[in-house]
């Protein structure tokens, strides 16, 4: 049975390894909706945290309007972080909201539909029956619910790498390190207007932005441990889980360990196109070489990473 609770250090796993940023427009969402779900991937299976096997996490970001759940809203931001403790190397692998794909009981759709249909479970069946990676782990998290936390602890700071104005997200940002706000931090991960890349740049920068989320509590950590009270203040609202205080508790510090340095950010390689009306991205068929690299140790080889969709990007 799902309990819900505020469990202090699941704050730690929620910012390092699922501030998934959701990608919808102006519209606010209740504060009593603005909270978090982490949990076990496959309820039957608690994992294992002692670096015999790669932890492999789901981390959603939601665009649930008033009177939907968080978990029942559009994933307008997928990422597959998995980790590999006995190397300490982590891999994020990001999917455009609008990737085209196989959804289980319900045809072929956008991949963001899913936690729709059935919620982070339907989530986690799409996108392993497309990579072949059984997940350990998942989080989702509101959009209002992050932008909430970073107003608390004072800003992200962000190297934001080129310039970037997007009315429909609101960026405004010239390129350099800057501490951005809760909204400014929104409108960086949201906006797709402006990048020559679309879905799949926007996809790229919500692993830049969980990417400065790490090192910045890190950093402000080794500094001084109190900080991590004012992150994890920060960052509960409300907690939904399957998981016992216990379980939070062990992948909340085996989030801190992980060393941003040794983090890999990519997203999968594809293309646009038209289906009956409909713009959608259609994913490299290709990828199954770097889904298999990926699900192997959560490290991928050097000559199966992806290029940067943002490497031209001026």
């Amino acid at each position: 049975m799902r309990r819900r609770a505020v469990f202090a250090v699941a704050a730690v796993t929620a910012w390092t390894l699922g501030s998934a940023f959701g990608s919808v427009g102006t519209t606010t969402v209740a504060s009593a909706q603005s909270f978090m779900e982490i949990g076990l991937a496959h309820a039957d299976y608690v994992p294992k945290l002692d670096g015999s096997r790669p932890i492999f996490i789901l981390a959603l970001g939601s665009d649930s309007r008033p009177g939907t759940p968080v978990d029942r809203g559009l994933s307008d931001s997928i990422h597959i972080i998995g980790i590999n403790l006995a190397k300490d190397k982590v891999s994020i692998l990001g999917f455009p909201r609008d990737s085209f794909v196989e959804i289980p009981g319900r045809g072929t759709g956008k991949i963001n539909n899913a936690m729709a249909y059935g919620g982070p479970e339907l989530t986690i069946q799409t996108v392993e029956q497309l990579t072949g990676i059984r997940f350990d782990y998942y989080v989702v998290t509101g959009f209002v619910g992050v932008e909430q936390a970073i107003d608390d602890i004072g800003g992200l700071t962000i190297d934001v790498p080129f310039p970037m104005q997007d009315p429909y997200s609101r960026s405004d940002f010239e390129p350099g390190v800057q501490t951005l706000n809760g909204h400014d931090t929104l409108a960086f991960a949201r906006d797709r207007h402006s990048l020559l890349s679309g879905d799949f740049g926007r996809s790229e920068n919500q692993g830049r932005a969980m990417l400065a989320a790490l090192a910045q509590l890190r950093k402000e950590f080794a500094k001084d441990p109190a900080r991590l009270l004012t992150w994890v203040g920060a960052g509960m609202r409300n907690v939904q889980t399957n998981m016992s205080l216990e379980e939070v508790m062990r992948l909340a510090f085996t989030a801190l360990s992980v060393n941003p340095k040794h983090v890999l950010n990519m997203v999968v390689p594809g293309g646009t196109a038209t289906v009956g009306g409909l713009s959608i991205v259609t994913l490299d068929p290709n990828a199954k070489v770097l889904y298999d690299d990926l699900g192997d140790d959560a490290i991928v080889s050097k000559k199966n990473i992806p290029p940067s969709p943002t490497a031209d990007q001026a």
